[in-house]
């Protein structure tokens, strides 16, 4: 089967075996790698073609007693911003000198993909040093104007924390981590930005409201309250990500919002006012903010999705319902 523009495809070739997709991945992974795959049973990972001109994450594991293989292909280049379809004042994120920014969504939203553009943004522009925490590293940067270190769980590092924690005596500039999945991975994090780091990083969030709540809900009770304080001093944007069917159902298009910490927003997150923060997303363009429900209503207006889907991957439904005339798609 093949993913094509978010749905699957059946492929007219010969039905795989077990046996064919265990030796199509011996091809592609070494010994070690193998014998950590079939310790663990599942195993997260990198493939370049012998050309060198296909690059993809493989990601395999055992369903039914047989090997199961999911190949992603990774773009060959970073893509430039204005291709990415996220609001303006994105583009200025790769000029912030320290703090926290946070890309959230589903998987396959494309979160690597924007952070891969940020990243070259400032490799570029700016004279600094990069330190990329991945599992598995997908886009290769060069060494442009700044020294791009990139690091791979389990081959150069054994954890996110633990690489993060070394990473802080490595005079790096600029920290990336591919995705926060544990509470000290998360704690780390937040002191680097806490100590004049800039850090990207990754979350699993539906939103840029629900990122903080999240991010809180990570630390025990009675840590909450100071974690909030941390984050109204150290956040600095987040950017949450959909990919969404055109209306000609032919790709997807990019529905995001984003979240700008200005000192007003920092003081509702300090305060846990998550309604306010949305108030000041849907009335804050003058700071560069926009709210999915905004963009869902301007993407359907410009005839690049069906109202219909911009209805219902809306936050507040009724109101992007009426702003686009289709009050009967709440009644179905």
């Amino acid at each position: 089967m093949l993913r094509i523009n978010g749905k699957l495809v059946p492929v007219e070739a010969k039905v795989l075996t077990p046996d064919d997709t265990e030796a199509a991945l011996r091809i592609i992974l070494s010994d070690r790698d193998m014998d950590r795959f079939y310790e663990r049973r599942a195993i997260d990972c990198t493939h370049t073609t012998p050309d060198g001109k296909g690059r993809f994450r493989v990601s395999a594991y055992v369903q039914r007693g047989a090997v199961t293989v999911v190949y992603r292909r990774i773009p060959s280049n970073v893509k430039p911003f204005n291709s990415l379809g996220l609001p303006p004042a994105a583009a200025k994120l790769h000029t912030l000198n320290d703090g926290m920014v946070l890309c959230v969504g589903p998987t396959g939203c494309g979160k690597s993909t924007t952070l891969a553009t940020i990243i070259d943004q400032i490799n570029e522009n700016f004279n600094e040093n990069i330190i990329t925490i991945e599992d598995p590293i997908e886009f290769v940067h060069r060494h442009k104007r700044s020294l791009v270190n990139q690091r791979e769980l389990y081959s150069d590092t054994n954890s996110f924390a633990e690489a993060l924690h070394f990473a802080l005596r490595e005079d790096p500039d600029v920290i990336m981590v591919g995705e926060m999945r544990d509470l000290e991975t998360m704690r780390t994090a937040i002191t680097a930005a806490e100590t004049g780091h800039l850090v990207f990083s990754t979350l699993h969030a539906i939103d840029c409201i629900s990122t903080i709540d999240r991010i809180c809900a990570m630390f025990p009770t009675e840590e909450q309250d100071y974690v909030r304080m941390q984050l109204s001093m150290v956040l600095r944007a987040v950017v949450a990500q959909r990919l969404l069917p055109t209306r000609n159902e032919q790709g997807r298009v990019m529905c995001a919002e984003l979240l700008i910490v200005t000192p007003g927003v920092a003081n509702m997150i300090r305060q846990g006012q998550m309604a306010l923060i949305y108030q000041a997303m849907e009335t804050g363009a003058q700071s560069g903010m926009v709210s999915f429900d905004k963009q869902l209503v301007a993407m359907a207006r410009k005839g690049l999705i069906d109202p219909d889907l911009a209805v219902r991957q809306a936050r507040h439904q009724k109101g992007v319902a009426d702003a686009l005339g289709r009050a009967s798609v709440l009644k179905t």
